[in-house]
């Protein structure tokens, strides 16, 4: 009966796990910002060189670089081009027009939240990427400078998708001016997990119940 019932509710934990990351898209800083919790790192790109920079060169915990191809983790580089404030691709003879895409890729371990501001060009979509460089795309269309995400799985990085100008001639240049990792207000705990708990204790319970039992001996 024990085992019966632990592997009932195990079935249940595996049917309750979540399948994919629940992602809340903000668009608004100030509703970003009431959401989660705690500044972890912010960059404001400041300092105006003209020049190619490493990635990493901004914070230990994130790296930036420039992709031909936002669907293609695969083309990112490791390095940006800094300039004004703000940090923005290196183009590229294989990017649409010439005007490729920045990316970002967390360094830090538990990144639940963060947020950027861009100018000049607009973000249709963040790609997350994933450790295996599989790509989740979020549609970002209506922002309108701010785009925070905030996650329920920890993010590994990101692309940001260039907006396309009318009649698909290239690809709209942006500009990342600052960025913030932020600690989520409360990470929420997996459904999977509370329910191995009940799991445990319910097979504890029962076999009390059965030793119980099994000590009263015969009745006379």
């Amino acid at each position: 009966m024990i085992r019966r019932l632990f592997t009932l509710l195990l079935a249940t934990v595996a049917s309750a796990a979540p399948s994919q990351a629940a992602v809340t898209v903000f668009f608004d800083e100030t509703a970003y910002l009431a959401a989660v919790g705690s500044t972890r790192t912010y960059i404001d790109f400041a300092g105006s060189p003209a020049a190619v920079v490493g990635g990493g060169s901004f914070s230990p915990d994130v790296t930036f670089g420039s992709c031909t191809d936002s669907s293609a983790a695969a083309t990112c580089g490791t390095q940006v081009l800094h300039n004004s404030n703000a940090i923005t691709d290196l183009g590229g003879s294989s990017a649409p027009n010439g005007v490729a895409s920045v990316a970002w890729r967390f360094n830090l371990p538990d990144v639940y939240a963060f947020g950027l501001h861009y100018i000049s060009g607009e973000i249709d979509g963040i790609n997350l990427v994933a450790t295996d460089n599989s790509l989740s795309l979020i549609d970002t269309s209506a922002a309108t400078g701010f785009i925070g995400l905030v996650s329920d799985s920890a993010f590994y990085g990101g692309i940001g998708v260039n907006a396309v100008f009318a009649g698909g001639i290239g690809n709209d240049r942006y500009f990342i001016d600052d960025f913030r990792i932020n600690e989520a207000a409360s990470v929420p705990e997996p459904a999977g997990l509370a329910l191995v708990g009940v799991a445990l204790w319910a097979a504890k319970l029962a076999a009390r119940r059965r030793g119980k039992g099994l000590r009263k001996g015969p009745v006379h």
